[in-house]
């Protein structure tokens, strides 16, 4: 194959390993938006703000950005480009950065910026910023960084919540230096509560006006809580010790580090009124709280009074899932119905806070055929209206026929053989065919092969210790041979096909390494002077002798003196053979 054809069809099965999985993804990225942000709300006059437009999971041409009457545009339009992919979502986003300087106090407002997108333009909803006037002293410093726990702005207005109601406590660092380093000291440990820690929030810097001083401030840590009992009950403070920089410092290096004094600072305590549910409770009431949807789904509509029907209800929104219990649920009498069962439990973390999905099965077997309508109907706390509500999931229609009264056990999967759905069968056959993998020839064969693999190797190496050592000595003589017959046939190639020199060289090599061979001797080591010796100790006779050493002379003059006969290479290499098959005769 050419290698630029190869090269090819690697770059485009490189390009379908790359491009693919991203296609795959951006079938589940999220929807295409068009949002303002600024990281404050208040701000003194005289301070500053960033405002940043995001263009999310599209490609946009024409962006127009605000007149941004009333503020002085201190730098921008910063452009930046992210893309993520978690969970085989991708989602994508380009903002367009501005740093913004108020220019009068009151409520300024920053109109709508544009982006087309696909043919249509997207706008941005208007942003209100309040300017301030500053405090004249901000303070002697003992307010320049500070940790403050907070509640929605409802709860925290009335501090008083309903038993099992979700609230989000979020942990907010203010400051006006800049803190380089935190250290937890001590946390709450939230009695009388179910806690869940957040990890997905908005932690994104947000500047706020505090007793006319401006503060930076971002969520450091964020848990959900469930009041589990009834009363007040008190959130301890969370401590933690900053490191702030000492002032007057001014940096010696790059890698230089600021002297640092540590500055401990906890949140205030929260303390709560949690209250029981509103009395009276309607009938059917389920324990349930929370802000709930509920759905419900069929494996499947159409069956016989010989199969078994799942159904399957989800509770999915904000509330503790650990009082979630599958509720009892009103299904016509001519169902026979079964333990429900848990098949999920999952909480969601979002940005605004935490959302959980709860997944019950129930088990209906039909006793006579018939078409019916299943509605499942719980009854709830609201923890939004406050008030108790009642969840209805869409009609599900279901068709009955009759069945051969035969119960088809394999329709529940894990269902315990004492749960009574099915009689026992009064007896035991033996199935004759395709009754699985034990006991098969392949079962056997299997089971035997580590026992005949070991068994085996324990008779090889029995056998090879009683046959008796081999002299590595007369092991390397008798490779002597080979040896030089490998090098005579090289030679042979070499004449056929006329390279006169690398002929006569592996004669030379094949007659030497003979003898370095046989006689265990470096062939570094052999020279003319000791060869004769070393042919006497082999026994060879002297014709033998006077034929090897002519040999070499033959080989010596073709080397130095251009001899490129054939037939003179033809009668060598005749000679060379002769000579060896002598010798092996005469060694034996």
């Amino acid at each position: 194959m050419p290698a630029n054809s190869l090269f090819h069809r690697m770059a485009i099965a490189s390009w379908i390993v790359l491009v693919l999985p991203l296609l795959a993804c951006a079938q589940n990225s999220d929807a295409v938006s068009f949002t303002a942000y600024a990281d404050a709300r208040e701000v003194v006059q005289n301070s500053y703000l960033e405002v940043t437009f995001t263009l999310k999971n599209a490609d946009g041409t024409n962006f127009s950005p605000p007149r941004f009457q009333d503020f002085k545009v201190l730098s921008g339009p910063s452009q930046g480009f992210q893309t993520t992919i978690v969970n085989g979502r991708m989602s994508k986003e380009i903002t367009y950065s501005y740093r913004l300087q108020p220019q009068r106090k009151g409520t300024l407002t920053i109109g709508p910026a544009s982006i087309t997108v696909g043919g249509r333009t997207l706008q941005t909803q208007p942003l209100e910023i309040a300017v301030v006037e500053g405090a004249s002293q901000p303070g002697n410093g003992s307010d320049e960084v500070y940790l403050k726990a907070r509640l929605s702005p409802a709860l925290d207005a009335t501090r008083s919540v309903y038993l099992g109601q979700q609230l989000a406590v979020d942990y907010i660092l203010y400051t006006r230096v800049d803190v380089q380093g935190l250290t937890a000291a001590s946390e709450s440990t939230y009695d009388g509560f179910f806690m869940r820690e957040v990890h997905q929030y908005d932690n994104r810097v947000v500047r706020e006006v505090v007793n006319g001083v401006q503060y930076v401030s971002r969520i450091l840590k964020r848990v959900i809580l469930y009041p589990q009992q009834t009363g007040p009950l008190t959130i301890d403070p969370l401590s933690i010790v900053a490191g702030v920089p000492l002032p007057g410092q001014r940096p010696s290096g790059f890698f230089s580090r600021p002297d640092m004094r540590r500055v401990p600072i906890a949140s205030q305590p929260i303390r709560l009124n949690v209250k029981p549910l509103p009395l009276p409770q309607p009938a059917g009431f389920s324990n349930i709280t929370g802000n709930f949807t509920l759905a419900a789904a069929l494996a499947r509509n159409t069956l016989t009074t010989d199969d078994a029907l799942s159904l399957v209800l989800t509770f999915e929104g904000e509330g503790d899932l650990k009082r979630v219990q599958a509720p009892p649920l009103d299904f016509p009498a001519d169902f026979e119905v079964y333990d429900p069962k848990v098949l999920e439990e999952d909480y969601i973390d979002v940005t605004a806070g935490s959302k959980g999905r709860k997944k019950f099965e129930y088990l209906l077997v039909p006793k006579k055929a018939g078409s019916y309508t299943l509605q499942p109907r719980v009854v709830v706390f609201n923890t939004d209206s406050m008030a108790y509500q009642t969840l209805t999931t869409v009609p599900l229609k279901v068709e009955i026929r009759q069945g051969n009264g035969e119960k088809k056990s394999g329709l529940i999967a894990g269902a315990p053989e004492n749960q009574g759905l099915y009689p026992p069968r009064q007896t035991i056959r033996l199935a004759t065919g395709g009754g699985g993998f034990f006991g098969t020839p392949v079962f056997w064969g299997l089971l035997l092969l580590p026992i005949i693999v070991t068994g085996s190797w324990l008779i090889y190496r029995q056998v090879q210790n009683s046959k008796p050592p081999v002299d590595p000595v007369l092991l390397q003589q008798q490779r002597a041979r080979r040896a030089a017959l490998a090098r005579l046939q090289a030679a042979e190639k070499h004449r056929q096909a006329k390279e006169s020199r690398a002929f006569y060289e592996e004669v030379e090599r094949a007659l030497l390494g003979y003898v370095s061979d046989k006689r265990q001797i470096d062939r570094a080591n052999l020279t003319k002077a000791n060869v004769l010796a070393q042919l006497q100790e082999l026994g060879a006779s002297d014709t033998e002798t006077n034929q090897f050493m002519g040999l070499l002379r033959t080989c010596e003059m073709a080397l130095y003196a251009g001899k490129d006969n054939a037939d003179a290479m033809e009668a060598t290499y005749t000679q060379a053979a002769a000579w060896l098959a002598e010798m092996e005769e005469a060694t034996r």
